[in-house]
């Protein structure tokens, strides 16, 4: 058994401590802990441990609400206070930025979640041999049943659905996913027995979506004004031509149509983008237009946008998008990502061409998990 005092949180969620000439990273565990540890496995000069006893308790530790938590692969920080979650979250940002963007700023802004559980309006499951529904273990394909009164990442009205699915419904390795719409009510997807609607509707920034089952749509519904109020809020001149890439159901585009000439989003996922076209006519925008195809095809052919908002996956974006990014030019651009690393990359590259970083904005989206919602805010320079 080896021990090791744990100095800070990391990206991912893992505390990092360094003994006997080792690197050492180990989930849940807190700054200020010292902990006796096993290794489960290598990378290069890192080693990889799970808790066998803290020896010393960090400060910053709390009691978990959840019985399952360390366990269950849903949430990764609920052992630490929300205040010191928020400020652990910042630094793994401006840290990010600083090793792997190579660039020194501070946060504008850490807008925290109005509650810390109970705001995932979607979620996706697995039934395990006997029946039993959960999430996965962290870093493995074994299921984790939910505890009696469920996961508290979820409503109160989805943990209840989820509890009434019959057992006779689920068969091994299932994969279920349940919603939940603007009126807080449930819909369960992948069970035979369960009809789900083809689509529900979700409201933001006074706009409604109607969305299908696999659409992307932002997860913290208590968190969609604050995101269209900040996105909204960004100084714009009078007259701009928006493009939105990775624009999914348009939950950016509909709100920004009120300030812009018009705009474009692209988004490959064919569901999302006629939700998109669905919902600019339903509430009456039409000065977007949307496209139906990969952003790194699509964007080579365009030209002449003075705002891009580009909201891409957590692999951050492709070479060849950011590539015509930077030809596009436009005079002010948002990345929306929630995944610091990738994101510092990106931006470390925008800087290279003469882009400013004006303001960085983290949006807690994801209590209790090591995901973190950023929002970068470049300007061309002078």
């Amino acid at each position: 058994m080896e021990r090791v005092e744990i100095k800070k949180i990391v990206h991912g969620g893992y505390g990092l401590g360094f003994g006997e000439g080792k690197t050492v990273l180990i989930p849940y565990t807190a700054p200020g802990d010292v902990v006796e540890y096993t290794v489960r496995y290598r990378k290069k000069n890192t080693y990889f441990g799970e808790i066998s006893k803290i020896v010393e308790s960090s400060g910053m530790r709390v009691e978990p609400r959840c019985p399952v938590f360390g366990r269950c692969g849903g949430c990764h920080l609920q052992h630490i206070g929300y205040e010191d979650e928020l400020k652990i979250k910042e630094r793994i940002v401006l840290e990010s930025f600083e090793r792997i963007g190579r660039i020194k700023t501070n946060v504008t802004r850490v807008v925290p979640s109005p509650e810390r559980f109970g705001y995932r309006n979607h979620t996706i499951f697995k039934a395990d041999p006997i029946g039993n529904i959960g999430f996965n273990k962290r870093e493995s394909y074994e299921v984790v049943p939910f505890p009696k009164e469920g996961c508290l990442l979820l409503p109160e009205t989805m943990r209840k659905a989820i509890a009434e699915i019959p057992r006779t419904a689920l068969s091994c390795n299932q994969e279920i996913r349940a919603r939940s719409d603007a009126d807080g009510r449930t819909y369960i997807w992948g069970l035979e027995e369960i009809e789900a609607p083809e689509e529900i509707t979700m409201r933001a920034g006074g706009f409604t979506f109607n969305i299908s089952p696999g659409a992307f749509f932002q997860v913290n519904s208590l968190m969609l004004e604050e995101m269209i109020s900040l996105i909204s809020s960004i100084p714009l001149q009078a007259r701009r031509h928006l493009l939105d890439l990775y624009s999914g159901v348009g939950f950016f585009s509909l709100p920004l149509s009120k300030l812009v000439i018009d705009g474009l989003g692209i988004e490959k996922d064919r569901a999302a983008y006629i939700n998109a076209i669905e919902a600019a006519r339903a509430n009456g925008v039409g000065n977007i237009r949307f496209k139906n195809g990969r952003v790194e095809r699509e964007i080579v052919k365009l030209r002449d946008f003075d705002l891009i908002v580009a909201d891409p996956p957590r692999t951050g974006t492709p070479k060849i998008v950011l590539k015509n990014i930077i030809r596009i030019r436009p005079k002010e651009l948002v990345l929306i990502s929630c995944d610091p690393p990738t994101l510092a990359r990106d931006a470390g590259r925008l800087l290279e061409t003469g882009y400013v970083l004006s303001e960085l904005y983290i949006l807690d989206i994801f209590p209790a998990t090591y995901h973190i919602e950023t929002i970068a805010i470049f300007r061309r320079g002078a």
